[in-house]
């Protein structure tokens, strides 16, 4: 009995430990996963006129291009309210192609209403290595109006 205890204890001690990360293990991809995934649900921008588009989810990434689709996953994004209260959003990126990507990004903020509080912010570039990440930060320029953002990728431009 004192065995089965001491067994039990040890097991349970191994699911309360976090998984350590796998290290030199080279990036792999699903792009037809990343591409398939459901839409979370939430805000979007939706055509005035029914089908005339696919929404767009806000607080979301959107690409531009198939092409970069294919070769480039959306790995995490974030949100948060600065000192000041205007809201910076980060997009980190992977590559999953075995040659450098480069690539535009640009974000929009948005109010409650989804009516723009500013303009778009400039097509900031940002370069992936091969199997690599790389990040995109975007500032808004209002603060307490801005309750939505959306960051659009694009395939860089000359």
């Amino acid at each position: 009995m004192r065995m089965y205890l001491l067994g039990a204890i040890a097991a349970g001690a191994l699911f309360a430990v976090p998984a350590q990360a796998r290290e030199n293990r080279p990036v792999k991809c699903d792009i037809g996963d990343a591409k398939r995934s459901l839409s979370a649900g939430g805000p979007a921008l939706v055509a005035n006129v029914p089908s005339a588009m696919t929404p767009i989810d806000l607080n979301a990434v959107q690409m531009t291009d198939k092409k970069l689709a294919n070769r480039v996953v959306v790995e995490g994004m974030f949100a948060r309210r600065t000192e000041t209260n205007s809201v910076e959003v980060i997009t980190r990126f992977v590559n999953c192609t075995k040659k450098t990507v480069e690539l535009d990004a640009r974000s929009s903020f948005m109010d409650e209403n989804q009516v723009p509080t500013e303009d778009s912010t400039y097509w900031k570039k940002v370069i992936l290595a091969p199997k690599a990440t790389g990040v995109y930060r975007g500032l808004s320029i209002g603060r307490d109006e801005v309750k939505y953002y959306l960051v659009e990728v694009r395939t860089s431009q000359p």
